[in-house]
């Protein structure tokens, strides 16, 4: 073997230690990170008390939202019902859903400012829990419309329905979104709250008998500013208001003694974090 032979050999060996050596050194690519991360909002709300009251309730409200880590987090609009995305596409999202609404009595009962004394002769109407789904479709990525349908399974035991429609824009922290509201009721529903009988009239004075019946109840609009303080921090502040149509909005009761207009406000505060259960 020749000198020049034996140098690009030597040559050759060292190259290959020093990229060993190399391999060894250089750090390992990162686990992927398993499980979900959760985001989980909670704050005060002030609310129309139920549908056609006057006065208004102060209780906490939130949400729950949860993906893979990595993933962005999905918009959830404070007045979206409680649910869960069985089905959670980019473009479309469904699962049950449930909502709440007071109880209708005079005094409010917790949380209520003010009473209800103007519905003295009326029927109470127990604290309402809907079960439904929700349909949600994303056809752009600014655009959002949601449907909600539900049935009451305490209280006003009827049928009660939600369509969102919501412009969502995002600008470095800050995101905004605002859209039209309309809210749907059966017969059942919309005679709880908005229908008055000869006695219940009687013993009111105030009010004059009045059958509501099933359809559009109130239309309006929601908006809300979310600001992104660290990546597991944010707050959000919100408000809307509905007005009360048709057949609700020609009853006595928000004509008379209570309100035409439905109206909500509150902020929110958030805290992100990845959940391995494993």
């Amino acid at each position: 073997m020749s000198i020049a032979q034996r140098f690009s050999l030597a040559g050759f060996i060292a190259i290959a230690a020093s990229s060993a050596n190399a391999a060894d050194l250089a750090p390992a690519p990162p686990a992927p990170v398993e499980g979900w991360t959760l985001t989980l909002a909670a704050g005060p709300e002030v609310f129309t008390s139920f549908p056609g009251a006057k006065s208004v309730s102060i209780w906490p409200t939130g949400y729950i939202s949860y993906r893979r880590p990595g993933e962005p987090e999905p918009f959830v609009s404070p007045d979206d019902g409680l649910g869960i995305a069985l089905l959670n596409l980019p473009w479309i999202k469904a699962g049950p859903v449930a909502r709440f609404i007071s109880q209708r009595t005079l005094s409010g009962g917790f949380g209520t400012l003010g009473n209800n004394d103007s519905f003295y002769g009326l029927h109470n109407v127990g604290f309402t829990a809907e079960l439904g789904g929700f349909l949600e479709l994303w056809p752009t990525d600014f655009f959002r419309a949601r449907l909600e349908a539900r049935n009451g399974i305490s209280g006003a035991q009827g049928f009660d329905g939600n369509v969102e429609l919501d412009i969502v824009q995002r600008y470095d922290a800050f995101t905004f979104a605002a859209g039209p509201r309309f809210q749907f009721g059966d017969d059942q529903f919309m005679s709880a709250y908005f229908s008055v009988s000869p006695a219940e009239a009687f013993l009111n004075g105030h009010v004059y008998p009045y059958q509501a019946t099933g359809g559009l109840a109130a239309v309006g609009g929601f908006g809300s500013v979310k600001y992104q303080f660290t990546p597991a921090w944010s707050a959000t502040l919100f408000g809307g208001l509905n007005r009360y149509v048709s057949s609700a909005g020609g009853s006595p009761i928000p004509n008379r003694i209570g309100s035409l207009n439905d109206f909500s406000a509150g902020a929110l505060v958030a805290y992100t974090f990845n959940w391995n259960w494993f």
